[in-house]
């Protein structure tokens, strides 16, 4: 069976997100449901690792690859902090979060089918590309994509430890 590039990444998404939603099942079953929820490790909050995942794909598909701006400002900019709230999350729901993560996913995978091999291994460069991606392939974003996004459920489930610890009530 020959896999093409699409169909890795397809798998590689469906990995991360079943990752992704165990964590957070797991989670919720513990009685953790409040996005402000915070470590006592100053770990970042409930809310904040789960919008980064979108803002992750965002950020990869369309500010670094595409050249847009993001698809959601007001969720991408919130996880960064540019925002009038504290990092209580006020406002946002989960539903909301995950509609972002779904949609940008979506987006993503879309994308990725109509690519090329030979716009995967271009070369990214000019000034607008941060000095940390420049001279990478596109292919090299993807996969720093997916290294992101699991880093950040490895997050979820440190955040499942504190709250067993210490943030029941």
């Amino acid at each position: 069976m020959e896999m093409n590039v699409a169909d890795l990444v397809k798998s590689l998404a469906a990995s991360t997100r079943a990752w992704r939603e165990y964590a957070l099942s797991s989670l919720q079953e513990e009685g953790c449901t409040d996005l402000s929820f915070r470590p006592k490790s100053g770990m970042s909050s409930l809310g904040w690792v789960l919008t980064h995942q979108g803002a992750a794909y965002d950020y990869a598909l369309n500010m670094l690859l595409k050249g847009n701006p993001p698809k959601h400002p007001d969720l991408f900019y919130k996880y960064r902090g540019d925002s009038e709230d504290p990092g209580d999350w006020a406002g946002t729901s989960l539903q909301e979060i995950n509609d972002y993560y779904d949609s940008i996913e979506k987006d993503f995978l879309e994308w990725v089918e109509q690519i090329s091999d030979e716009d995967l291994n271009s070369i990214l460069e000019g000034p607008e590309v941060p000095q940390y991606f420049k001279g990478k392939r596109v292919i090299d974003v993807i996969a720093f994509t997916f290294t992101h996004l699991n880093y950040h459920n490895g997050h979820l489930s440190a955040i499942k430890g504190d709250w067993r610890k210490h943030g029941k009530k």
